[in-house]
């Protein structure tokens, strides 16, 4: 099963099959191609089967797959917006679970949303190029792995982040 993930508002939405129906689109759509929307239509269609779409969330889904379909045909597509992406690395482990618990009561606290996900998977975790968990991934870039690093620490990564997603120095 792969399952691969698209912007879906401010969420980040798995689907399963999706790198499977990308490859069957464009085997069909030919050295020719398919507009994008053409291209989502058909993604959508093949991906309903095995996935949950809301009926109110259609024209988003259309949406986001035009736009990765775009990007992996080298066409201009617009960046999903950003918002402040956090990943934790690592199995079900103490230190994993706990520098998960560390990083939400930390947005808890400051009352900052954030995409934050626990990624459990061996074969994700060693795409962001760590090999040593607990690790965390702050919007994309590793800022620790194979420790538990102190809160304070890990306040101030997230302290920069906010900062740099606000475009303001950092406090809060």
């Amino acid at each position: 099963m792969s399952a691969r993930t698209i912007r879906i508002g401010r969420a980040n939405v798995g689907l399963i099959g999706l790198e499977r129906a990308m490859a069957e689109v464009a085997a069909e759509a030919g050295p020719g191609g398919l507009p994008p929307r053409e291209a989502a239509r058909r993604l959508l269609d093949r991906l309903t089967a095995r996935n949950y779409v809301p009926d109110t969330a259609r024209e988003e889904y259309l949406a986001a797959l035009a736009d990765l379909w775009r990007r992996e045909h080298g066409e201009p597509a617009p960046e999903p917006a950003s918002a402040l992406t956090i990943r934790i690395l690592g199995k079900d482990c103490v230190s994993c679970n706990r520098l998960e618990e560390m990083v939400r009561l930390v947005l808890d606290r400051w009352g900052v949303a954030a995409d934050l996900d626990h990624v459990r998977d061996l074969d994700e975790i060693w795409r962001y190029g760590v090999f040593k968990t607990p690790a965390l991934v702050v919007d994309g870039k590793v800022v620790c792995a194979g420790r538990l690093p102190p809160q304070a620490e890990v306040e101030g990564w997230l302290r920069e982040a906010v900062a740099a997603a606000r475009g303001g120095p950092a406090s809060t």
